[in-house]
């Protein structure tokens, strides 16, 4: 073989195994398995509220690597978005329909702050970005053949929108929301001092609604580690 073709096929084995490096990389970032996340006994919540025969119980994964074990991403909190669970225990022999949207994360020495969710497109949108500082500036809507699909679908079923739970039955739902914390303000500083305010709660047999729940975060930062 003269010097010509071989340099010629050493060339082309370069090409190769750069293509599959390309193409394994795309996989791998493509690939997103969606965590298991179970419902825990009424009592291993210590942020929760109970009303009418209706317990909500609050959990905020402040941080990555809480946020990990419900989301396959390792870097939510350092992104800004901080994803708070909502469980909801109904003791009624009616079902209950919670409203997510209307939900706010409030604060009691910050009467002006009112947080509510972003929508799973947003989430998503962020977390793919390479740039992992917080953006001020919102996020244009993508398609979803613009993001990784089985991410957005996790997020998607994950997410508390308008969320029924059966009589005698339980339920959760996530929120992802984006707290401005203050210059060298932790995370859990700010959630010792904040409450998840939930106004809309429904009937389902009679469409009354009932009373709104205000569940304070302190308790969980009361506890040992879980």
């Amino acid at each position: 073989m003269d010097a010509t073709k071989e340099y010629l096929m050493r060339k082309k084995s370069f090409f190769f195994t750069v293509l599959l490096c390309v193409i394994f990389a795309g996989t791998a970032w493509a690939l997103y398995k969606a965590p298991v996340r179970e419902i825990g006994p009424k009592e291993s919540y210590p942020a929760f509220l109970t009303s009418e025969g209706v317990t909500i119980a609050v959990e905020p994964l402040y941080t990555d690597e809480l946020a990990a074990r419900a989301f396959d991403k390792k870097d939510m909190i350092t992104r800004g978005i901080l994803p708070i669970e909502v469980v909801i225990f109904n003791d009624n022999d009616f079902a209950v329909k919670i409203d997510g949207l209307s939900v706010e994360l409030i604060h009691r020495d910050r009467s002006e702050l009112r947080i509510r969710t972003m929508s799973p497109n947003e989430v998503v949108s962020r977390l793919s970005r390479k740039d992992k500082t917080w953006s001020r500036q919102p996020i244009p809507r993508r398609s979803q053949f613009e993001l990784n699909r089985d991410m957005l679908k996790d997020f998607d079923d994950k997410f508390m929108m308008d969320k029924t739970v059966k009589a005698r039955g339980k339920g959760s739902g996530f929120l992802y929301l984006h707290v401005p914390l203050k210059a060298s303000e932790k995370m859990e500083e700010f959630l010792a001092g904040a409450q998840l305010y939930i106004p809309k709660v429904y009937r389902t047999d009679d469409g009354s609604r009932m009373i709104f729940f205000e569940v304070d975060i302190a308790p969980v930062f009361k506890t040992k580690d879980r």
